[in-house]
Parts: C-alpha cells; sequence; structure tokens
C-alpha cells in the first residue's frame, strides 16, 4: 500500500434511505461499510481490514467477500466518474495470494475503457507494502429506468431522486 493519502468521496445515493448494499452502506449491520476516497491519479481506493466474520479458513479472508470488494470499488467507479449505476455482466478475479484477517490492505480501481453499451474496469488489492494479492477486471452495463423500476422496484418519487443515474448510452 502506498502512504498516499487520497480525498475523501461521499456516495450520493447512500442518502437514498432504501440502499443496504452490502460493500458500501453503513446501514448495512452485516455489510463492509467501504468508505472511498479519490488518489491523486483519479483512482478511486479504500482501505479495510477484514475481521474473523469475514473469513472462509481461520485467518483467510473468504474469496467470495473479496469479489464483494473489488466489485463494489470498480462499480461505484463507474457510477461517480460516468454518472450511472450499472449491473456487473462479468467479473474475473485472480487470487495471488490469500488475504489473511486482520490486516490492512488498500484496493484501487480504475476504468479501462468504454464501449458496446459496456464499460470495463480494473482493481487491485495491494498490502501495506504496495504487494498485489488480488487483481480483477469486471464489464458493467448501466442500469435503464425501467430496469431499475423491474429490478430494484424504484419507481416514482424513490426513482426520480436517482433518475440521472439511468439511461446512459454507452457507445
Amino acid at each position: 500500500m502506498t502512504t498516499e493519502d487520497g480525498t475523501p468521496v461521499d456516495l450520493p445515493w447512500l442518502d437514498e434511505p432504501r440502499f443496504h448494499c452490502f460493500g458500501c452502506s453503513p446501514r448495512n449491520k452485516i455489510g463492509l461499510a467501504l468508505q472511498m476516497f479519490r488518489l491523486a491519479d483519479g483512482r478511486l481506493a479504500t482501505d479495510i481490514t477484514f475481521s474473523d466474520e469475514y473469513a472462509s479458513y481461520p485467518g483467510v479472508v473468504h474469496g467470495g467477500i473479496v469479489s464483494v470488494l473489488v466489485d463494489e470499488l470498480m462499480g461505484d467507479l463507474i457510477a461517480l466518474d460516468h454518472g450511472l449505476l450499472a449491473f456487473s455482466v462479468t467479473l474475473r478475479t485472480k487470487f495471488l495470494r490469500p488475504l489473511r484477517t486482520g490486516t490492512p490492505y488498500r484496493a484501487v480501481a480504475r476504468v479501462t475503457r468504454q464501449g458496446g453499451g459496456v464499460v470495463h474496469a480494473e482493481a487491485d488489492v495491494l498490502d501495506l507494502d504496495g504487494t498485489p494479492h488480488v487483481m480483477a477486471n469486471s464489464a458493467y452495463q448501466p442500469i435503464s429506468s425501467e430496469q431499475a423500476e423491474g429490478h430494484m422496484g424504484l419507481i416514482g418519487a424513490d426513482r426520480d431522486r436517482l433518475a440521472h443515474y439511468f439511461d446512459h448510452a454507452i457507445g
């Protein structure tokens, strides 16, 4: 992990009372409650130390939880930088080394390209020395207002509060 400090980032959708995201919402009592910050080079990052509640084997963080971490970070970056909420359509996570509970890590994400109706991103999880433990890449499809209604039940005023995040065309 670098010693670079970033600028804290507020996630505006957390003001929506119906959002209880496992990755980022402070209202989710069993979630990660990730706090994001922007690095000087534009990447989005979060620092995390996993507790034993997120272990698979003793002292080892469950791979599914690590996948949530990188998916959340990449998805939030796309929402913040492109002004859209998006569903993951692919997520590839390469585990180079196990993550240990009780050990601090930094996850960083960047958008790599967009086109064909999707946005692509990459994320890495690094230890204090900057050694990569996890590398991930994903493709995200913007959420339409119809999908927001059908999949998330956002209708009327609930949908209208977040309308600027829907119906974007990605060339």
